[in-house]
């Protein structure tokens, strides 16, 4: 895998970032591929475990090589990282293993995400899903990408129009009124796929493999850290993110509070769905 953009700030970060996802591979292949631990009769997955520190560790160390500044917030910490002392300081948003509930019980649906912010906005998302060998990523105003070892495809996402033809993934929901609606557009929809990794998930709309993802829980459980990177991919593939009334929904900018503000998520593969799953 290659970096794919022009920018000569994110094209180094690419290359941070591909060998991050060389060293993750083989931790996946090493560790994560042999969960869960037959041994054990825990079914508890707890917070901060040592595959989210070990994910954490290995993209720290390659971004601690990168020649420019940049600070770094990620959800295993609770401060802000910074490398480098030259030029502009850029900020960085990381979720280190997104689906960890996933990688604990041996299900293979879970990705480490890298977000970029830069003059204001977001430009660029980098999520690697590590089960598959594959990479979602995209840069503002460049587009949308997979790639695999052997192929670098454009993203677009599907254009449908009706519910009937949807595929859809959400999150389970505990509040009986939420439940009802969830279960109205179950049997309304075409298809339902769940994996209970709501940046995968995302990235699977901007590929055209689901339309929505549906969080409408109280007060839901996206936090910036987990979709930010996502975002930016399913917006340059041509979709779109909003909360449970219908508003508009853009993550915060890389900070301590971004690491923690749950919310509600709609994330569509085309902005006029929103009408229809409302």
């Amino acid at each position: 895998m290659r970096p794919l953009f022009r920018s000569e700030q994110i094209s180094a970060l690419e290359e941070c970032l591909y060998e991050a996802r060389k060293q993750l591979r083989r931790y996946w292949a090493g560790t994560l591929i042999c969960l869960p631990d037959i041994d054990s009769e825990n079914n508890f997955c707890p917070t901060n475990t040592e595959y989210d520190l070990e994910c954490q560790r290995i993209l720290l160390d390659c971004l601690s090589k990168i020649n420019i500044q940049i600070t770094i917030f990620t959800e295993e910490s609770s401060s802000a990282i910074t490398f480098g002392n030259t030029g502009e300081n850029l900020r960085l948003l990381i979720d280190p293993l997104d689906g960890t509930h996933n990688a604990f019980c041996g299900f293979p649906g879970y990705t480490s995400s890298v977000a970029l912010y830069q003059n204001g906005t977001y430009t660029f998302g980098w999520i690697y899903d590590l089960s598959r060998d594959v990479v979602y990523t995209a840069a503002l105003g460049e587009g949308a990408y997979l790639q695999s070892p052997i192929i670098v495809k454009r993203l677009k996402t599907r254009d449908i129009k009706n519910l009937q033809d949807m595929r859809i993934s959400f999150h389970r929901p505990t509040e009986a009124i939420e439940r009802t609606k969830i279960e109205s557009l179950m049997w309304a929809t075409g298809k339902i796929r769940i994996y209970s990794c709501a940046s995968l998930e995302i990235c699977l709309i901007a590929a055209g493999v689901l339309d929505a993802f549906i969080d409408i829980s109280t007060p839901g459980h996206e936090r910036s850290c987990d979709i930010a990177a996502a975002e930016l991919i399913l917006r340059e593939a041509g979709g779109a993110l909003f909360d449970h009334n219908g508003v508009i929904r853009f993550s915060r900018p890389p900070s301590i509070l971004s690491l923690s503000d749950n919310g509600s998520l709609i994330a569509l593969s085309s902005e006029n769905l929103i009408t229809l799953i409302l």
